[in-house]
């Protein structure tokens, strides 16, 4: 948030430099009612809008931030249980990735269903077992049949002959 603070002073800063140098442009008895130093010096204007809006937003971030300094570190282990549980949903897509071009895509999407419901607090039962069963066959049916999309088939067919 400093950084922003410095940044934006900073910015204003320029604004105010970059309008004197528009206006030690020289004027022309050829200009019209606006001269050569007319669009620098509308940059600089909106350069300085844009800082003072930047500076008044990171004052107000701060001064939210101080009111909230007990809670921040709360919603930070929050946020990295959120950041934690979304890579373990990542790992296990890497690792449906990996094993399908040698399990096939029929026992991998089971694996696949079965992972990502336990992972999600799903208790083992029948029912779960049942679910990642008829729904591997239910993309199976889906897609290979219905869709016709070529997917692996896995070591099975060599293993059965």
């Amino acid at each position: 948030m400093r950084g922003n603070l410095v940044t934006g002073i900073l910015l204003l800063i320029f604004s105010v430099v970059f309008w004197f140098g528009a206006d030690a442009i020289p004027k022309s008895r050829l200009s019209g009612s606006v001269g050569a130093d007319g669009l620098p010096k509308m940059l600089a204007i909106a350069l300085a809008v844009l800082s003072a809006g930047l500076i008044a937003q990171t004052l107000l971030t701060m001064k939210a931030a101080v009111q909230t300094a007990g809670a921040d570190l709360n919603a930070r282990a929050e946020q990295r249980a959120l950041y934690l549980r979304a890579f373990g949903m990542i790992a296990i897509g890497a690792g449906y990735l990996v094993l399908v071009p040698y399990l096939g895509y029929i026992l991998t999407i089971a694996l696949l269903l079965l992972t990502v419901a336990l992972y999600n607090g799903k208790r083992p039962s029948v029912g779960l077992f049942l679910f990642a069963a008829l729904g591997s066959v239910f993309f199976y049916v889906l897609f290979v049949q219905v869709l016709a999309v070529p997917l692996p088939a896995g070591f099975w067919p060599r293993l059965i002959g």
